[in-house]
Order: structure tokens, then sequence, then C-alpha cells
């Protein structure tokens, strides 16, 4: 064999073998390596990809979540709760909070206050520090006397039941930030979520009785920005059949203990979803659910892995 013979071979011989990183690895434009699918070989296994450091975990493009609590809950509890990426909604029994926790819920993205009437000036006085803690008031709350002395902050209105014309008006004139509307499976009717719909606001409607089936007639039958549909508790596994079947579902309570990655997945599939987790008094759930915020916010970023 001559010498130009044998190079010949040799270079049909290098051709042959396989790139590096195995099936499916490319070579993006600017020489940074991406992974494709690959084929599977005769044998079922993964792709080679996988093998060597393809990007398995669920990336989150953002995350906004709520977390709902008692007043009651330790200080230490809601500073492990605290992050910008969550809003607090405080339960109370006597309008007031301790201290410790309202300079706490100043590390929130948003943090809304429960507050009912009869106003005292000691309610609305130990926000003053904080103005961006809202107020979360009832329908006839917005009308109360001395209601002006917890203004100049934002609020949030819950209204239950059939929807008053009364109540959308206050609420209007208000002009709150969020409206929550609970209403019982006769006061759920098409021409009354069409009213809801020209709230101001964001608005959300707490699902009577489970989830709804489908969402078609709900969402032809608004006539400003559909509100949000909310339902749970419930396990992720099982919403994603709940976001499936209507759109418009994107609040969503889970509980404490969820699985993580079963619920990055679904917010994954989902993005305009907002998880809701309900602590109640309990440090326990409230440290069950400060991981599991945990472990979501750190899957949240603007780049996928780079081998």
């Amino acid at each position: 064999m001559t010498a130009a013979l044998a190079a010949a071979v040799l270079l049909v011989v290098a051709q042959q073998q396989p790139r590096p990183g195995g099936a499916g690895y490319q070579r993006a434009p600017g020489g940074l390596p991406s992974w494709s699918a690959g084929p599977r070989g005769v044998s079922g296994a993964a792709p080679a990809a996988a093998e060597h450091g393809a990007p398995e975990s669920v990336v989150l493009a953002g995350l906004r979540a709520h977390v709902f609590f008692d007043e009651e809950l330790e200080p230490d509890a809601v500073r492990l709760l605290a992050r910008k990426s969550c809003t607090a909604w405080v339960r109370t029994r006597t309008n007031m909070v301790r201290e410790s926790v309202v300079e706490r819920l100043a590390r929130f993205g948003a943090a809304f206050v429960q507050l009912r009437a009869p106003f005292l000036e000691a309610h609305g006085g130990q926000l003053q520090r904080w103005p961006g803690v809202g107020a979360w008031l009832g329908p006839g709350d917005l009308r109360a006397r001395g209601v002006g002395g917890v203004g100049g902050r934002p609020w949030a209105v819950s209204l239950f039941g059939p929807l008053r014309a009364e109540d959308l008006g206050t609420v209007a004139w208000a002009k709150v930030a969020e409206v929550r509307w609970t209403p019982g499976p006769r006061d759920l009717t098409l021409e009354a979520w069409a009213r809801f719909a020209q709230a101001p606001g964001s608005k959300v409607v707490v699902w009577p009785g489970g989830a709804p089936a489908e969402c078609e007639a709900w969402a032809r039958a608004r006539a400003g920005a559909p509100p949000a549909i909310k339902v749970g508790p419930m396990e992720p596994a099982a919403l994603g059949k709940v976001a499936a079947a209507c759109p418009l579902v994107t609040r969503v309570e889970v509980p404490a203990t969820a699985d993580e990655g079963a619920l990055a997945r679904l917010l994954a599939a989902w993005p305009r979803m907002e998880p809701e987790v309900d602590v109640g008094a309990s440090s326990a759930q409230a440290r069950a659910a400060a991981r599991l915020l945990d472990g979501l916010e750190a899957r949240v970023s603007g780049l996928s892995a780079i081998p």
C-alpha cells in the first residue's frame, strides 16, 4: 500500500467515527453546544445526549405565587415565606398584626392585611410605615366610617354570594388592585360573569364545586378582560386536566406538601398560572410551603443549562 492510499483510508475511517457528545449533539451558531432529541437505538435506550449532561430539569420563565396565612403565624415562619415572587394574604381576627410580622410583609412582592369595620385609628396606624402593604377588605368595609384611615395604599376586596350592583359600584369607585368573588353555585350565571368582568383591577372567581368542565361559554360571555378562575385545593397531577379543559383557570390552590417537580411541570406548561398555598397558623405548613417555593424559584431562569 502506497503512502497516498494509506492516507486516504485513514481519512475515510475518521469520517465514520461518531461526533463528540453522541446522538443529538449539535453546534449552535457561535460555537455553543445545544441539544436535540436524537434517535433511540434498537434496544430502546435513551438518547446518548442524556448521558452527556443534557438538561433534564424543568426551567420556568417566571414565578408569581400567593401565600395565605393567619395573624397567629410565628414571625420566623413568615420570614421563611417572604420573597419578591410572592403575594402575602394575612387573615386577622383583631384587625392587627404583630409589628415583627408587618416588617416581614414588606419583603414580599405584595402583601394585603385583612381589616374589617369598625376601623380604629390604630388599625391604619400600624401600617403607616409600610405604605406598600395593602388592606384586604369586604364590600361593606369600603363604605364604612373610618376607612379613610387605611387609605393611601393598595386595596383588595373579597365579594361573596350574589353579585350586587352596589358592591361593584363601590369597587369601581375605590379602584381596587384585586377583587375576588366567591359565588354560590346558583350565583354564577353568564350575566353575572359578564358584569364581574367589567370590574377594575385583577379579577378572580373562586369556582364553586370543584372546577369548570370547559369554559367556551364563559370566555364568550365577557365584556372586559376575562377574570381568572381559581380552583383547588388540588394536587398538581389533577390540575393539568383542569387547565387543559379551561385555560381561564390561572389561579390554583395546591397543598404546601405538593410535589415540587410535578408543580414545576404544570407551571412550565401553563406559564400564566399562579399557585396559591394556604398555611393557616401552622409553622410546619409554612416550612413545607417555603421549601416548595424555594424549589420553584431555583428553576426560574432565562437560560437553559449548557453542557
